[in-house]
């Protein structure tokens, strides 16, 4: 390929523990048609120098964007993902983690599968596709073969309603095309995360897709920005079932996810299916609704989340007289 189609985006903070290794997974991936675009969020360890090193041994076309100092993970790929699509030669686009390790075909399976999405759908459509992760320790030791079935999560539900109650999609496995990136740009501040922006913005106004297996060894460590949550286990639930009566039980359940589908009603309602926009009209009255209001709607429009035992902890939430109140 002449012009390298893919733009992978990074953004890095005191990564030197692990960093040199996601960076050689992707100089050995099995296609490379694409540049990297890094921007380290004011790091104070030695992430800077091992980039730096990286930049000057490798053959991968690489741009470190000048840091402004520390913005916060989603700033940082906003960014990342505006400097990128500035550049009109990338037709899609892929968050990368420093932590992960990536396996060696991710960018060629995944740039396959966003390639016969957009035969399907056309290049207008905003378009994503997914994959699920082998989820592993610091040390690269497997934990699970299956991040979706090791935290209890569904890929097949990726409808509007269903990301908007609980996402499913992992950023350092997506690939999107620029009609997706443009639609997402700039980021809310009131969204979740950034991949939890750009999955509701695909399921609600494009098309999303998913492969049925693992692209990168997902390191689970204390110092994961996002994504090393505990085990869902009988520990977990324990945990929750503490918090029940704490007045910011609220915001930890549910208060995040509709502050998101406040601001993106109010941005893309125009835009959005009848259906779509119905269910997120709903989830943003959750917290302001009755006892019964709030059942009724989440029966109504089908505002789950992933399995039985979270759904049992969510209509218990549901069911308590204070769920509406925000501290």
């Amino acid at each position: 390929m002449k012009n390298p189609p893919v733009a992978i985006v990074i953004s890095t903070y005191n990564g030197e523990r692990f960093l040199a290794e996601q960076l050689h997974s992707l100089a050995s991936q099995s296609m490379q048609s694409f540049d990297l675009y890094i921007r380290d969020d004011g790091s104070t360890d030695s992430t800077l120098q091992i980039i730096r090193q990286f930049q000057e041994s490798s053959s991968i076309s690489m741009t470190l964007l000048e840091s402004t100092g520390n913005v916060g993970t989603l700033k940082s790929f906003e960014i990342l993902l505006k400097t990128a699509l500035s550049h009109e030669a990338y037709e899609y686009f892929m968050f990368c983690d420093q932590d992960d390790v990536w396996f060696a075909d991710k960018v060629e399976v995944s740039y396959r599968a966003i390639t016969r999405l957009q035969q399907h759908c056309g290049s207008v459509m905003p378009l994503l596709i997914y994959t699920d992760l082998q989820v592993v320790d610091e040390t690269l030791q497997v934990l699970g073969e299956s991040f979706w079935r090791y935290f209890h999560l569904n890929p097949q539900k990726n409808r509007c309603s269903d990301i908007a109650m609980q996402c499913n999609v992992t950023g350092c496995t997506m690939i999107f095309n620029r009609s997706l990136a443009a639609a997402a740009l700039p980021f809310e501040s009131k969204a979740v995360m950034h991949d939890h922006w750009l999955a509701l913005i695909a399921s609600a106004l494009g098309a999303v897709d998913y492969i049925d297996k693992p692209t990168l060894s997902y390191r689970q460590h204390g110092n994961n920005v996002s994504g090393g949550a505990p085990k869902f286990n009988v520990a977990y639930i324990v945990r929750k079932a503490r918090k029940y009566w704490q007045n910011n039980e609220f915001y930890e359940v549910l208060g995040r996810q509709i502050d998101q589908a406040d601001v993106f009603v109010e941005r893309y309602a125009s835009l959005c299916s009848s259906e779509c926009l119905e269910a997120l009209r709903a989830m943003t009255r959750l917290s302001s609704s009755s006892i019964s209001e709030r059942v009724v709607s989440a029966v109504r429009y089908g505002l789950y989340k992933h399995g039985l035992l979270r759904n049992i902890g969510l209509f218990f939430w549901l069911l308590k007289p204070s769920a509406g109140n925000r501290t």
